[in-house]
Parts: structure tokens; C-alpha cells; sequence
């Protein structure tokens, strides 16, 4: 049961809330449970199209080498700092290392479901809507920079690929040269060999989106969390680190790539609440149904709502609704 609430005036012209009436909110119709479904469309939409993109051919495949231009950003990097970042983070390689850089890799996949139950059960709804709008529309920024500038990872130039556009590989560009390469990365190649199974190289083997190293995606994915209400606060932060450093350490990304999300992230960030706010100005005050998008903060309604009961000589009753818009603080 949830209560929806009315100002009422008293003789000092003062305001209190009391109970209007009580209705029957179901949870799987309730407008907090339609407002996040709705929040996380751009992310159901895109995460469909990055996996039928083998069907649908929007970013190129693997198969396109011998067609596609790629990026290499390596280049850039060494041109300015006169060598690459991750060559330096995964020259320093061991057996406990190999098992770090995997952690966040696997959990990666969990974010978008942890993520979320974990402000469910913290009560933090609105900031569950916040999390996938974010998320969404950062991922369709990412798709839109792998489409016009597609970039090749690092495990691609240090493998076989990268002796043959060198020059100093005289082999044509081959289906089992395609075959042969370890697209799961260095630090991963190296835990198949020690647990004698095949675990990452199949995970990676089969993916849709090869070149799609810059921005990455990985980082993108926990900076959107750090920028909504991460756990532990700033420490979370941490986390952040640790996923650029497994993507350096494993020969998935560059410097480059983790930097571009964080900017991507607070970009898309910054233009969402922009639109949000621009909508709180159009929108009319007195809504009597919850609004999806920007609405005045709680108290300022209350204040507002207060000075107009004070002023009229009448009863005047307005249905107060708590604001579930993305990005409203």
C-alpha cells in the first residue's frame, strides 16, 4: 500500500501534510517500476544490436581486416609519451597478476544486474533509473565512435596480424591467421595454459564487436556507476583503477581508451542533466500523476504550495508526488 499525501492550510498560514487517501500500487505497474524499465531501454536496445552484430554487420568484423581501416592509438601514445602505456603495465607479469586483472573482467558482466538490486534493497530507486539512462546513452556514444573510428586492441598488433601489417610477415591475411590469434589477450592466454582449459579464449573468440578498443567499454560500465552513487562513495573510485589497470594488463585496451571513457562518461552526463533541466523549466508545477521526467525539488513545492494556500481565502488541496526523473538532484 502506498499513501499519496495533501497540503492542507491551518489558521497561521502554515501547511502540514496528512493522508489523502491510500491506493494499491503493484509493483510490477507502478510508475518507480515503469520509469526504470523505460530508463533502461537505450541499454537493452544497444546491448541487442552489439550482439547480432554478426548478423547485422554495423561495425566491422573480424573478417574486415583486409578491408577496414583501423586506428591504431598505440601510435598516438608513443608519439607523446614516447612509449606505451600498457606495454610497461603488462611487462610486469605473473601468475597473481594474471588472476587480478580477471576479477573485474568477470565481474563486468554483473554490473548491470548488481548494480541496480544492490539500490534496490538500499531503497535508492530514482538513482536506479539515473544508473541505466546513463549507462544507456553512454553506450550508444561509445557505438557511434566504433563506427566512425574503428580501433584495434592491442592483443591484435602484438599477434600475428600485427607482424603482417608491419611488413615483416610476407603471409596473406589468411582465415587461419584469423583463426590463430589470441583475441582473449595476454595476461587470459596465459590462465587457459596454466588451467588447461579454454575458458577465455572462447569467451572472446566469438566477439561481435572486435574493434571497439577505443573508448573502452569496460571502464565505461563502472565510471557510470562512480558518478551515480557508487558504494563506499569516493572509494569506489578504486574500482574504477583497478578495471583500467586489467585492461592495460591484459593487452585489451590502451591508456587511451580508459581516459576517452571517463570522458565520455561525464560528457553524456553532463548533457542529460542539461536537457533534464531544460525540461524542469517547460514542465507545469502541479502534476497529479508521477512524472517521468524533471519536476521542482520536494521542498520547493512545498514552499510554493504553502504561499498559495497562506494567500487564498479557500481550501486548496494539491497532491504532492515525489519526483523519480534520472539525473534530478
Amino acid at each position: 500500500m502506498k499513501a499519496k499525501y495533501s497540503l492542507l492550510p491551518l489558521t497561521n498560514g502554515d501547511a502540514k501534510l496528512s493522508p489523502l487517501h491510500r491506493v494499491l500500487a503493484t509493483p510490477l505497474f507502478s510508475p518507480t517500476f515503469l520509469t526504470i524499465v523505460r530508463s533502461a531501454l537505450p541499454q537493452l536496445l544497444f546491448l541487442s544490436i552489439y550482439g547480432l552484430n554478426l548478423r547485422f554487420h554495423l561495425l566491422p568484423k573480424l573478417s574486415d581486416l583486409g578491408c577496414v581501416h583501423l586506428y591504431n592509438v598505440s601510435a598516438v601514445e608513443e608519439a607523446l609519451l614516447h612509449t606505451a602505456p600498457h606495454r610497461l603495465v603488462s611487462s610486469a607479469s605473473n601468475g597473481v597478476f594474471d588472476v587480478f586483472s580477471a576479477i573485474p573482467y568477470l565481474l563486468h558482466y554483473l554490473i548491470p544486474v548488481v548494480y541496480p538490486l544492490f539500490l534496490y534493497f538500499r531503497g535508492q530507486t530514482d538513482d536506479i533509473s539515473r544508473f541505466y539512462w546513463l549507462l544507456g546513452w553512454a553506450s550508444w556514444t561509445l557505438f557511434a565512435i566504433w563506427f566512425l573510428l574503428p580501433t584495434a586492441p592491442p592483443w591484435l598488433y602484438e599477434s600475428g596480424y600485427g607482424a603482417y601489417i608491419r611488413g615483416t610477415n610476407s603471409s596473406v591475411l589468411t582465415g587461419e591467421l584469423l583463426t590463430s590469434l589470441h583475441k582473449e589477450g595476454c595476461a587470459f592466454s596465459r590462465l587457459d595454459a596454466w588451467t588447461g582449459m579454454s575458458f577465455f579464449y572462447n569467451m572472446f573468440k566469438n566477439n561481435p564487436v572486435p574493434f571497439a578498443s577505443f573508448p573502452s567499454g569496460h571502464v565505461v560500465w563502472p565510471t557510470c556507476i562512480y558518478v551515480t552513487s557508487p558504494p563506499g562513495g569516493r572509494v569506489f573510485a578504486l574500482y574504477v583503477l583497478w578495471m583500467t589497470w586489467a585492461t592495460l594488463y591484459s593487452c585489451h585496451h590502451y591508456l587511451s581508451d580508459a581516459l576517452a571513457a571517463v570522458v565520455v562518461v561525464l560528457v553524456v552526463k553532463r548533457l542529460l542533466t542539461h536537457f533534464e533541466n531544460r525540461s524542469a523549466r517547460t514542465r507545469p508545477l502541479d502534476c497529479s500523476v508521477v512524472c517521468p521526467f524533471a519536476m521542482p525539488s520536494f521542498p520547493k513545492m512545498m514552499d510554493m504550495a504553502a504561499s498559495n494556500n497562506a494567500a487564498s481565502s479557500g481550501t486548496r488541496t494539491i497532491i504532492i508526488v515525489s519526483p523519480t526523473c534520472p539525473y534530478m538532484r
